[in-house]
């Protein structure tokens, strides 16, 4: 139950804060019996090519790529320790300041277990095992949605987390990415590069 608070929490808050799942979510999560949140968005196949002038980066042995003009800062967020990258391009200013589309990644996550796909399609989210060269499990949540600062921005928000089958640590990564085809565009072309 802790980690599928974390899930809630995560899909809805900043990194760097501390949250609570609302009212709404934890009676959601004591029935099991939850409307879907925003529309599925599934993985599909990389681009040939798309990662090539990528940036490689690498959080706590874990390698990955992330969109050359990305930058990227150590933080710690509600699963842990990580980085966070942001784009360059600012797409929410409030009260918290200018926020960017973005990819968490935390490493070790702090509770170490991975979700099960079926639990989390009965709270709303959609769930499902993906293949991660590396892993010996990996599920991702994926939804297009509105963004948690300002609903009314439409973002793709997406966690994944992958079990390393030579470590056996779990890393989530999570984030906001821009909605309809860019932003499957970058799903799509950025999981591929994770070497857990």
């Amino acid at each position: 139950m802790v980690l599928l608070a974390g899930l809630v929490v995560g899909l809805t808050a900043g990194t760097t804060t501390t949250a609570t799942a609302g009212t709404t979510s934890v009676a959601c999560m004591a029935a099991a019996d939850c409307p879907p949140v925003g529309t599925e968005v599934k993985l599909g196949e990389p681009t040939p090519g798309a990662t090539d002038k990528w940036q490689k980066a690498k959080t706590n042995g874990v390698r990955y790529k992330v969109p050359a003009k990305w930058t990227g800062e150590k933080i710690v967020g509600d699963g842990g320790k990580g980085h966070e990258w942001n784009s360059p391009n600012v797409i929410i200013s409030d009260e918290f300041g200018d926020l960017h589309w973005r990819i968490l990644v935390q490493s070790p996550f702090v509770d170490q277990e991975m979700p099960d796909p079926d639990e989390l399609d009965k709270l709303g989210y959609y769930a499902s095992y993906i293949e991660v060269e590396g892993a010996t499990e990996a599920v991702l949540v994926a939804a297009q949605t509105g963004h948690w600062a300002d609903p009314s921005v439409k973002t793709i928000d997406f966690q994944l987390w992958v079990e390393s089958e030579r470590t056996g640590v779990v890393t989530r990564f999570m984030g906001e990415l821009p909605p309809g085809k860019k932003g499957k565009f970058l799903l799509n072309n950025f999981v591929p590069t994770i070497k857990p």
